[in-house]
């Protein structure tokens, strides 16, 4: 290969490393594990009702805290045993507090997949959704219902994801 397009390869290369479809994010060099463990599947249930989030199944009675591992297959299970419509959103937070040296190139902030919401319900419905977690462990994700009229209500607002 002539040294000039040797050249343009490595150009060419160092570009898409620093692209989101394959940068330092992509590659696990913005945010090392901090267990040493991630993925593995995950089946949560959840419920809801006028005052908070409560665990149903094999956590009942668990209160506002979730916990899985990060890169994690989540399936979500949230019925509505309340009297008005509830759903269920996780929101983004600063990566800052467990990685305060993120690489230039890496986010600062960490969000759950679109896919991750559960739309407000009317009472006495579920729904199921299965995704994938982020990358970024260590970190507390809050959790609220994603019903807008619960934005006054504490106990739909203060839920807490942790990714080990």
């Amino acid at each position: 290969m002539r040294p000039g397009r040797q050249a343009a390869y490595v150009a060419v290369a160092t570009l898409l490393s620093c692209s989101s479809a394959g940068g330092p994010e992509a590659s696990g060099t913005c945010f090392p594990d901090g267990d040493g463990i991630n993925g593995g599947s995950y089946v949560l249930e959840l419920d809801v009702d006028d005052t908070g989030f409560v665990a149903a199944g094999p956590d009942a009675g668990a209160k506002e805290i979730l916990a899985t591992q990060n890169d994690a297959e989540v399936t979500l299970t949230l019925t509505n045993k309340g009297t008005r419509p509830h759903g269920f959103e996780v929101e983004c937070t600063s990566v800052l507090p467990a990685f305060p040296d993120v690489p230039s190139g890496c986010p600062t902030v960490a969000c759950f997949p679109a896919g991750s919401t559960i739309a407000p319900l009317a009472p006495g419905a579920s729904a199921t959704v299965t995704f994938v977690t982020p990358t970024a462990d260590g970190l507390i994700y809050p959790f609220r219902s994603s019903a807008e009229s619960d934005r006054g209500v504490p106990g739909l607002n203060d839920g807490q994801w942790t990714l080990m």
